[in-house]
């Protein structure tokens, strides 16, 4: 039998069993099958029972089935019956094609038996009837799958049919002309020649063609509309316009691919409106792209990834990062699947265009006349065919690896990864693993690669994992169907070259060994290399991280300089392995390159040399497609394996992480208990993991003072429904006290009972009303941490915090806790947006609204962790009166941590004094003043406040102004009075007159306009990317020389696969029977050329790469001054998650991907140039004018394709950012997220901001793979196109051909990745574009201005100010009013008053945070105006009231730059009382050691292993090393007991006699002793005068203000203030 005969019967054979296989597949599925019933579903948890008892999982959302849903249909009834008419035409169209073949097979059968062809129309009969039987039983269907599915089948089955039939039809009947060797197309004996078969034959394929245009014209379901506020938070829903289409429910909103036919799914041409869109609007909003099919949205993924991962109990050793690529195997094994058939399929049929080409070309060695053009015509067709199927069957192969699993799987990693973190215990991390240790030697990198991988467990490294390693996973997915396709191509391949040249290919398919080694080598250097990029980007990034946190201290110390040297030090070592990472890429591209070439020549030398075959040009240019088809799944295998590596290595992270321990489980408790202690030790949370995996790291932690300091042996009870007080010295463990009830500390023994709030207790609120009778809830608690934890939010929608709102009650908690007089002097009121930890405000502004957060809650036990020591002294009374004693917490238990326990103690009914991690005493307050524990109290009742006197005092010091800066959604740490404040030009909140002139008129234009934005959107570019842009980047990449360099390298790297093809077609064009030249001389002369080309191509790379990491370093040190010298507004209006998304991502990009766009996007430009000049010399004018047309084509598509993919880009970058400030947010506050029982809620959250991400991330792709299916169609075209020129001119020859064929096979690939390479540096400069925006920011004033001052200025400490007047705007209000005074050398001055006095403006105007309008502030007779920012701020020390320390050791957070010895150091310990003072004092430490001993001992990030208080005694211990003579301090020892505030103030008189002190004062008693007050009031002086003198002065503020402390304090602060005036004389 010939090769015909055997096409024409096994190629239809292949017909009854693709749809016997169908059919099976159809009556299997479940969406489909007719036998399977559907069957009721109840709800199952798929989650752990807790403790043996099956309990409902609180992180299970499946009870929103809304989400799961495509969205509603519009028109479903007319859609439907459009369906029915479309199947019941396919049914008819379809039986008159099976009747026609009916007939042909009965006259064939007839004629000539059972045989040949008459066999091959009675294979389709089967195909026929099964198509009918899909068709018949699914036409009724009005279930969307069940219709998709039965619309799929029904498409493959009619596109074989026609496709087989046509081709069956057009075979001609003459043998094809060949040469003595066979080819491999044949036709035996003559086709039936009787009238009606002949006419039955040429009818059957044209009867096909109706029932497949009908099929390719039914849709998948209706169009359908989803509500966006289901899907996206509400930031997005309500900025969309009111008359958005978006919003109309009778429009359809979500993705057209619910509604596409198959053809248009192929194609994705339901992404063509969002690219028509893209194209005409000037910027993309979430609400402008279509939403995506249910499947595709975060909550679904979320439930399945949580269903296959389970919990993770234990950590796994070995088995860590396999098993979680198991689960997310199973998670995703539809898509994976599907992918692995398709990149089977694909794999194979990449080889049969190759293997028409060398069909077409033996027929035009043998047809030199086109006496046949029957023949050429099939075969280029069947070129144009095969080539189209391919493209289109690997574009949807991308689709799947991208937009499903890509999206899949970034959803299923981030929805896994927040959940742990909502559950994981919160311990600290020591500075040693953030990358601080630039100062350690080579060994220390040693020891650290031998103790395995570094854990994950501080917040930067915890974000790493959210931002890169996620990432890093899904880059591993995205070529992960290679590991599939890759082997099966070197299969077919082999057997493909065997076929053409014999014994021949194998020969020098050995030399494939070589690529072995090379394979082993590069996967251990380049994950060495990587992971050691990856470090030192991770230590930059956490140092970058902790200096954003910390930029107001930086400022304020001027440490700008110091700090951008060691980001700089890192960063060489940053660029030093990305480096050796481009050397190692263009090595390795070099000798990847070259081995398939060494293949090639090996092959065509023994086949010339050797054996003596002559070299046709069928032969010759077929081999070189499929050796270079072949040299691709070379070289991306070991490619694929790297990228394996990599995301294993993260993988491995990602579990390790989901494997830490977590907090126990909420357990039920009496609602009417008390609370109650039982010998129980309390110890901070400790990561056991590695204990627990014993010797398998052989590595583990060190203990940070956090982790060591314990509360032993606690039998306490406390009372339900009442007041208790804890307190106790500095670092007593008061603190961990409340951590324990929280559950957020260990238990180690003893019992405890105290409720705890329910993950889902908020969100159980959401979804009821609730009564007022019913508003508390015994069983949920709230806690008000002593730093506070602020959302990026308004202040309204802090203080509900997810609560049911109740008008009256809000009115009464803002009352109770103080606010009214805030709200009124913001321009906004309490819908004045406010950032994360609200930087905005002040300390006890920010302190009151955490305590409203709690008191509106509808929790039955509150714990409150030292609430009252950020707010003055008439504040606090005002809320121990009105909220801790008051009608709101009546009836609810609260636990209050406080140093004013003279304060508070007559209204506790329990109190606790803890001293050293033990019990001092537990009793009533009787008892703790009979002990003697606290004698100042003089067991006066009296020492309660008078309402009255509050009041009054209040009324006296009314604030009138307070302008609010926006801050950073992400910052660590809260900030005070001398960081609130950062206003600039126009952007003020309120104004300075008074409040009750400028009320109504306020709350009339408060209607009429949205609250003001505080927290500025990140601001997109629009249009394509400016010219500035580019330049900024090519300037950076070097001169005119690098430039001329870089220009050779790109001409030859270009004309190298020209002179290839010109070589090999001047040695096939040659007439073997009068050579001109020998064989070797062709075959050494083509090696030159080829290894030749493969260095010459890479050395454009080499060159960029270079330029690459010199424009990385400049632009990059550019930014990074830019940012450190921005003004503090800039730093209080952006979220530092969006600043390190500019230093993280846009910096990576900027690295690692934007060189090799630019190099490629270059390269494949020139490369189509170079085709279609080769094209064209071969086709003449024809082709001139056919690829011009080409060319405009791919112009306009490509256009259209990069307006909307930039758009793309931009939208998906500004979506990351609230993402990422989310993780940042939650890492850092989720003890306050898990006391209110808001962890679903915040898991709900993150899964609506993710929706909004994965939407831009799956559209970008989408319109990606639009873009690709369109070039690669018209590419086919092309191929198809220039095949028949061919065809058409009888001069061209099969040499001239293959070469004009060869280049129009690249140019699909050079077109369609010119295209996208340009579009994805345009991508990447959107990236540039970012860094470029903050390059250029406005900057402070310089650092320095000559003449400098003396070195020893400040000498005195005098200072002078004169008639200063602040604004923060020419058109603005004056704030401060004419301020003068005069401090003498080694004066102690207080400023107080109430907030929004100008006390922090004031301040501010010291350090030049805000410059004077008018007058000037002048120190030693210098005016600070004329000096530079440096030159003061050094000079001039600050301690704020929440103070900032960097993580690393304690003697790093002591000397930040090594200036002093130990000695030092411990002496200014000893002096703020963190050490004994006297050596020879014995000091108790069994129980807890005092970690101040060893200055090595670790500081966690932001210092969160010790308290504020220790942290505030700290910067002050820092102060005294640097001995300045002038000293600010903002409330420095707020969080201090009293005790050591006697102590540390007894040091201040001490240490800095030299120095003047201006204190800003919440704690009267603390400024009571110092030589003046300065009372502020309105942005006046009020008073200035010593305070003995204000006292007796009745009429005076600051007597007012006294005496509403109450009358044990005032009596306190009188002896106090007469006493040192006493002494002064």
């Amino acid at each position: 039998m010939s090769a015909s005969t055997a096409f024409s019967v096994v190629t239809p054979a292949s017909l009854p069993a693709v749809a016997v296989v169908s059919l099976l597949v159809y009556l299997t599925s479940k969406s489909t099958s007719p036998f399977r019933q559907p069957r009721l579903r109840l709800p199952t948890k798929t989650s752990e029972p807790l403790h043996g008892k099956s309990a409902k999982d609180p992180f299970d959302l499946s009870e929103d089935t809304l989400i799961y849903q495509d969205g509603a249909p519009i028109q479903e009834e007319r859609f439907w019956r459009r369906v029915v008419r479309l199947k019941i035409a396919y049914l008819v169209t379809l039986t008159l094609a099976s009747v026609c073949n009916v007939l042909l097979c009965i006259n064939t059968v007839q004629g000539h038996g059972v045989r040949g062809k008459s066999l091959t129309y009675i294979m389709v009969i089967p195909a026929h009837a099964i198509s009918l039987f899909i068709c018949a039983h699914n036409i009724r269907c009005r279930q969307v799958a069940s219709n998709w599915a039965g619309i799929i089948h029904l498409s493959v089955l009619t596109f074989l049919q026609l496709t087989v039939l046509a081709i069956l039809t057009l075979l001609p009947s003459t043998p094809m002309p060949s040469s003595s060797h066979e080819s491999l197309l044949r036709t035996s004996g003559q086709v039936i020649q009787s009238i009606p078969v002949k006419t039955l034959r040429a009818l059957l394929p044209l009867l096909h063609i109706p029932p497949m245009v009908i099929i390719s014209f039914t849709r998948r379901g209706p169009p359908r509309h989803f509500p966006l506020n289901a899907i996206y938070p509400a930031k997005i829903t309500t900025a969309v316009p009111p008359n958005d289409e978006s919003l109309d429910s009778s429009i359809p909103n979500v993705s057209e691919e619910v509604e596409a036919t198959v053809p248009e799914w192929l194609i994705f041409s339901y992404a063509t409106n969002v690219v028509k869109k893209g194209n005409v609007r000037e910027t993309m909003d979430v609400w402008n792209l279509p939403v995506l099919p249910g499947q595709m949205r975060a909550l679904p993924s979320y439930q399945i990834m949580k269903s296959a991962y389970q919990r993770a109990t234990k950590r796994l050793g070995r088995l860590e990062g396999f098993n979680l690529l198991w689960r997310l195997a199973k998670a995703n094994k539809g898509p994976l699947f599907a992918q692995t058939l398709l990149a089977a399929a694909t794999g194979a049929g990449y080889y049969l265009p190759h293997w028409l080409l060398r069909e077409f070309l033996v027929y035009l060695e043998n047809d030199t006349g086109r006496s046949q053009p029957a023949w050429g015509w099939l075969l280029a067709f069947g070129l144009f065919l095969s080539n189209a199927v391919i493209y289109v069957a690997s574009g949807v192969l991308w689709s799947i690896s991208t937009t499903m699993l890509q999206g899949a799987i970034k959803l299923q990693l981030n929805g896994i990864l927040y959940a742990k973190t909502l559950v994981k215990k919160d311990t600290a991390a020591t500075g040693e693993s953030l990358g601080h240790g630039e100062k350690k030697g080579e060994e220390e990198g040693e020891s650290e690669k031998e103790g395995g991988e570094e854990e994950v467990n501080s917040k930067t490294q915890i974000m790493t994992l959210f931002t890169v390693d996620v990432d890093r996973v899904i880059e591993f997915v995205f070529h992960e169907f290679s590991l599939i396709d890759a082997p099966i191509e070197i299969v077919v391949a082999t057997l493909f070259l065997y076929k053409l040249l014999g014994i021949s290919a194998l020969v020098g398919l050995l030399g494939t060994l070589l690529s072995l080694p090379l394979s082993h080598l590069a996967s251990k250097v380049v994950v060495d290399v990587q992971e050691n990029l990856m470090k030192t980007r991770d230590q930059r990034t956490a140092l970058m991280n902790e200096v954003l946190q910390g930029i107001r201290m930086l400022k304020f110390m001027a440490w700008e300089r110091s700090f951008e040297h060691r980001i700089h030090a890192i960063r060489r070592k940053e660029l030093h392995w990305q480096a050796r990472n481009y050397q190692i890429e263009v090595l390795f591209n070099i000798l990847w390159a070259v081995t398939p070439v060494i293949v090639t020549v090996i092959s065509l030398l023994h086949f010339t040399l050797v054996r003596g075959q002559n070299l046709s040009p069928s032969i010759a240019f077929t081999s070189i497609a499929v050796f270079g088809e072949l040299s691709y799944a070379l070289t991306v295998l070991p490619e694929t394996f790297i990228q394996a590596l990599q995301g294993f290595v993260s993988c491995r992270r990602i579990e390790k992480y989901l494997s830490l321990p977590e907090i126990e489980p909420v357990q039920a408790t009496e609602p009417e208990a008390d609370i109650t202690v039982t010998k129980a030790t309390f110890t901070w949370p400790r990561d056991d993991s590695n204990e627990r995996q014993g010797s398998e790291s052989g590595s583990s932690v060190a203990v940070t003072p956090k982790t060591a300091f314990m509360l032993y042996d606690l039998t306490l009870r406390f009372p339900h429904g009442k007041l208790s007080l804890i307190c106790g010295r500095l670092g007593s463990g008061k603190s961990l006290l409340l951590a324990g009830l929280l559950g957020e500390a260990d238990l180690l023994t003893g019992e405890m009972l105290c409720p705890r709030s329910s993950p889902d207790s908020m969100s159980a609120s959401e979804r009821k009303g609730i009564n007022e009778e019913d508003w508390i809830s015994k069983d949920m608690v709230a806690y008000v941490p002593q730093q506070a934890w602020l959302q990026n939010a308004s202040i309204k929608e802090n203080i509900l915090f997810n609560s049911p709102w109740n008008e009256s009650r809000y009115q009464q908690v803002l009352e109770s806790c103080s606010l009214i007089s805030d709200l009124k002097i913001l321009e906004d009121g309490d819908e004045t947006e406010i950032g994360e930890k609200g930087l905005n405000l002040s300390g006890g502004q920010k302190a009151r609204v955490s305590l409203a957060r709690a008191v509106y809650s509808r929790a039955g036990t509150l714990l409150l962790d030292d609430v009252l020591s950020a707010v003055d002294a008439h504040t606090a009374h005002a809320l121990l009166v009105n909220c801790l004693q008051g009608d709101i917490l009546r009836g609810r238990t609260v636990l209050l941590v406080s140093h004013h326990a003279a304060l508070v103690s007559p209204a506790a009914a329990y109190i606790v004094a803890l001293d050293n991690g033990s019990v001092k005493f537990s009793g009533t307050r009787e008892d703790f003043v009979a002990r003697g524990l606290m004698s100042e109290l003089d067991n006066e009742e009296s020492a309660q406040p008078k309402v009255e006197e509050v009041d009054k005092a209040m009324t006296k010091a009314k604030p009138s102004h307070k302008s609010l800066a926006s801050v950073s959604g992400s910052s660590q740490e809260p900030d005070s009075e001398t960081s609130s404040l950062a206003p600039d030009d126009g952007d003020t909140l309120a104004n300075s007159e008074s409040a009750e002139g400028k009320q109504e008129g306020k709350q009339e234009g408060k209607q009429e306009r949205r609250p003001r934005k505080l927290v500025e959107d990140e601001k997109r570019a629009t249009g394509r990317i400016a010219w500035s842009v580019w330049q900024t980047y090519f300037k950076a990449l070097g001169g005119g020389f690098w430039w001329i360099i870089f220009a050779l390298g790109l001409a030859a790297a270009m004309l190298m696969p020209l002179a290839g093809k010109a070589w090999m077609s001047y040695w096939t064009g040659s007439d073997p029977r009068h050579p001109q030249h020998s064989t070797a001389f062709f075959v050494i002369g083509y090696a030159i050329v080829s290894i030749g080309g493969c260095v010459v191509t890479n050395i454009p790379f080499a060159v960029a790469y270079y330029g690459s990491l010199q424009a990385s370093k400049k632009l990059h040190d550019a930014m990074l001054q830019s940012v450190l010298f921005a003004t503090l507004r800039f730093h209080d209006t952006t979220s530092r998650g969006r600043l390190l998304n500019r230093f993280g991502k846009d910096i990576e990009g900027l690295d690692s991907s934007m060189v090799d766009n630019f190099v490629r996007s270059l390269s494949y430009g020139l490369y189509v140039a170079v085709t279609f000049v080769s094209i064209t010399y071969v086709g003449g004018a024809p082709f001139i004018f056919a690829g011009c047309v080409i060319l405009v084509i791919y112009y306009r598509a490509g256009s259209i394709y990069g307006q909307t993919s930039r758009d793309m880009r931009r939208l998906d970058s500004i979506t990351k950012s609230p993402l990422y400030s989310l993780f940042g947010e939650t890492v850092s506050g989720v003890a306050v997220i898990r006391a209110f029982g808001a962890s679903t809620v915040s898991l709900k959250t993150m899964l609506r901001l993710a929706d909004t991400n994965i939407l831009a991330f799956v559209w970008t792709w989408t319109v990606n793979r639009w873009l690709s299916a369109r070039f690669n169609l018209l590419s086919s075209a092309v191929i198809g196109v220039t095949a028949f020129v061919v065809l058409l001119s009888p001069g061209v020859n099969a040499a001239m051909a293959g070469f004009a064929l060869a280049f129009a096979g690249t140019l699909s690939h050079d077109l369609l990745f010119m295209v996208r390479r340009f579009v994805q540096l345009e991508q990447s400069m959107v990236a540039l574009e970012r860094i470029k925006e903050y390059s250029e920011l406005n900057t402070e004033a310089p650092e320095f201005v000559e003449p400098r001052p003396p070195k020893s200025w400040p000498d005195q400490g005098q200072i002078s100010v004169q008639d200063l007047v602040i604004r923060y705007a020419p058109d603005l209000p004056d704030v401060l009013h004419g301020l003068s005074f005069e401090v003498a050398a080694q004066q102690k001055i207080g400023i107080v008053g109430p907030t929004g006095c100008g006390k922090s403006t004031l301040a501010l105007s010291f350090f030049r945070f805000v410059e004077a309008t008018k007058g000037r502030i002048i120190i030693d007779g210098i005016d600070i105006s004329h000096i530079g920012l440096t030159d003061l701020r050094s000079r001039v020390t600050i301690i704020p009231q929440d103070p900032m320390i960097l993580s690393g050791t304690i003697r790093s957070a002591l000397d930040v730059f090594d200036e002093y010895e130990d000695a030092d150091i411990f002496a200014a310990l000893k002096r703020v009382h963190l050490l004994p003072s006297d050596e020879d004092e014995i000091v108790d430490e069994s129980a807890n050691k005092n970690m101040f001993r060893d200055l090595s001992n670790p500081v966690s990030e932001g210092g969160d292993n010790f308290s504020s208080g220790e942290k505030q005694l700290i910067c002050m211990a820092r102060a005294i090393l640097r001995r300045n003579r002038l000293i600010f301090m903002d409330e420095a020892t707020a969080s201090i007991d009293y005790e050591t505030d006697e102590l540390i103030s007894k040091t201040i008189r001490e240490e800095f006699s030299t120095s003047t002190i201006v204190t800003i004062a919440h704690r009267i008693r603390t400024i009571i002793d110092f030589d003046k007050v300065l009372v502020m009031d309105q942005g006046h002086i009020a008073e200035y005068e010593n305070p003995a003198v204000l006292l007796r002065d009745h009429q005076s503020k600051f007597y007012a203000l006294c005496k509403a402390t109450g009358k044990a304090e005032f009596k306190i602060l009188k002896s106090m203030a007469f006493e040192s005036e006493r002494k002064s004389r």
